[in-house]
């Protein structure tokens, strides 16, 4: 990924390009992914939640895991209580697949400390 910071475009709608990009972002963990990424990160919620539902849940840890990691590596990726990794994480609890490990490892690679659950006002909502 290059050190540039990208610019936030509400018009991207996410597909193949994204996922590809997430999918070497996991088999990659050392990554921090590259601009594709950037542009999962700043998409809407609505696009978001649209691009994860559509995926099987073993994808969606493994992408958990990348957007953890990548949030933290690239520049202007902290996303704070409107991170996409919260998105997966919501989808996997409501699936009843996400791992049980996995709270313990997203809190001792992230500062995010809004990760896995969100702000609690948005959770109020």
């Amino acid at each position: 990924m290059g050190a540039e910071v990208g610019s936030w475009n509400p018009g991207t709608k996410l597909g193949e390009k994204h996922a590809e990009a997430l999918d070497r972002a996991a088999d990659d963990a050392a990554s921090s992914g590259d601009d594709v990424l950037h542009e999962v990160v700043h998409a809407s919620p609505r696009d978001r939640a649209a691009f994860f539902q559509s995926r099987d849940s073993a994808r969606l840890v493994g992408w958990l895991r990348a957007l953890v990691l990548a949030e933290a590596a690239m520049p202007g990726g902290d996303s704070g209580a409107k991170s996409p990794a919260i998105d997966v994480a919501r989808l996997l609890r409501e699936r009843g697949d996400y791992p049980a490990d996995l709270t313990a490892w997203i809190r001792s690679v992230s500062g995010n400390r809004y990760l896995p659950y969100g702000s609690l006002l948005d959770r109020l909502r």
